[in-house]
């Protein structure tokens, strides 16, 4: 993940960001998460920031990322994650839910280079419980990666899913 923040108020020096895990699924709540198979997602790494408090329970993983320096209201910040399955199978997508409109999206989703599966596609949702839109099909590069880019969400779930055989 990389995400660019903007202070809405005076000093403010971390974000909180929550995964779903487990359960068969680590789909993303509130800042996004890795979709797949069942187990216990990670923090594998961070950048632009350090990571504070960790806590996992009941199928969820919160964590602290602590900003460079703090921020007043109009400040913004970089910071750049990496969350993952840690020795499970490989996930079947991964989305990201809004609960606010933000001016640009782009989700890359990089493949174990032994093992890219057979077809790639983004999609849209209203909540969990509304039906799929496929945005259509991405492609898989030489690199080994799909990335989807959508401009103005403005609340919802944004993913890429894909198909292993």
């Amino acid at each position: 993940m990389r995400t660019v923040l903007r202070a809405a108020g005076d000093d403010i020096d971390r974000v909180v960001c929550v995964h779903q895990t487990g359960d068969g699924d680590l789909a993303g709540v509130a800042d996004g998460g890795a979709g797949g198979a069942g187990g216990v997602a990670g923090l594998l790494d961070v950048r632009y920031c350090r990571p504070g408090r960790i806590r996992a329970e009941g199928g969820l993983v919160a964590f602290e990322l602590v900003f460079d320096r703090v921020l007043a209201t109009g400040d913004t910040a970089v910071i750049e994650y990496e969350l993952g399955p840690i020795g499970l199978p490989a996930p079947d997508g991964y989305d990201r839910r809004f609960s606010h409109p933000v001016h640009d999206y782009v989700a890359l989703v990089q493949f174990d280079g032994d093992r890219l599966p057979a077809r790639c596609y983004g999609f849209t949702a209203e909540s969990s419980a509304s039906p799929r839109r496929r945005l259509g099909e991405l492609w898989i590069g030489t690199s080994g990666s799909a990335n989807l880019a959508v401009g103005t969400v403005r609340r919802g779930i944004v993913g890429i899913e894909w198909e292993w055989h």
